[in-house]
């Protein structure tokens, strides 16, 4: 009896996580399933070529916070003005609370993984990889992806450096290659990729939680993005394949994780 329940237990942990199955709290769920890789990937392509294609979106919502003013020296075909938002101290704070928060959840996840491994648990454990994929996530994500590739090659000016809103250099179209911008330029939004990690920590809570975890991380990443774009620091298209970019990377590595796990754990099946 204290076998067949030992047995149980080690089902439960030492499973494959695509899916959730039996008494388990954890797993990746669908985002360790080729379905989801792809359709995401395929989304973040679509929207690129669908922002570059039309760039009036971009220049429209960020004109929604662009104030206009008079230029000092008066030149004509001048645009001069500002974005408020940026200058509104609880924006600002907030902001700054939203920045932090990633690294906050790294710490913890980090915290979690060591207590984990010091009690003899491995990757054939599911929270070490749901963990491990996370921490990997971020630094391959926001980390590598992102701020040490994308914003420093891809070459886009943010509004606020752009002559469409006071600025000085051109506008440049979403996944356009530009050298417009020579260092930490516009496109993807290095916050919103960082913001949208905080998402990669959902296969971390029990499945009975997560629908309200969900909307509350949602709510937290669109006032992430929409306040980089109030500010003038990106445009939408920014914002929003930076953030998507997180999870297209999330996917893929939950779908390498669970594809080894399943050829190097021949044993483990699906809890029943």
């Amino acid at each position: 009896m204290l076998e067949s329940s030992a047995a149980r237990e080690a089902m439960v942990y030492y499973r494959t996580t695509s899916k959730p199955c039996g008494t388990a709290q954890y797993g990746f769920g669908a985002w360790s399933e080729a379905t989801c890789l792809a359709g995401l990937l395929i989304l973040w392509m679509a929207l690129a070529i669908l922002f570059n294609s039309a760039p009036e979106f971009d220049k429209d919502v960020s004109s929604i916070f662009f104030i206009a003013r008079q230029c000092a020296n008066g030149a004509a075909g001048s645009i001069c003005g500002d974005f408020p938002a940026s200058s509104v101290h609880l924006l600002k704070t907030l902001r700054r609370v939203f920045y932090a928060l990633p690294m906050v959840g790294a710490s913890v996840v980090v915290t979690i993984a060591l207590r984990d491994l010091a009690s003899g648990l491995r990757w054939n454990h599911e929270r070490i990889r749901i963990s491990t994929v996370s921490l990997i996530t971020l630094a391959m994500g926001p980390g590598l992806l992102v701020n040490g590739y994308l914003k420093e090659f891809v070459g886009r000016p943010r509004p606020a450096d752009s002559l469409l809103f006071g600025g000085d250099l051109p506008f440049v179209a979403a996944a356009e290659w530009s050298k417009a911008c020579l260092h930490n330029c516009s496109f993807v939004s290095g916050e919103a990729a960082g913001i949208a990690w905080i998402i990669c920590l959902l296969p971390l809570w029990p499945h009975h939680q997560r629908q309200r975890v969900f909307w509350v991380m949602l709510a937290i990443v669109i006032t992430t993005d929409m306040l980089r774009v109030a500010f003038g620091r990106h445009y939408i298209s920014d914002v929003v394949l930076g953030s998507l970019s997180t999870l297209v990377i999330f996917s893929a590595v939950a779908w390498a994780g669970e594809l080894l796990t399943r050829r190097f754990y021949p044993g483990v099946r699906p809890a029943l």
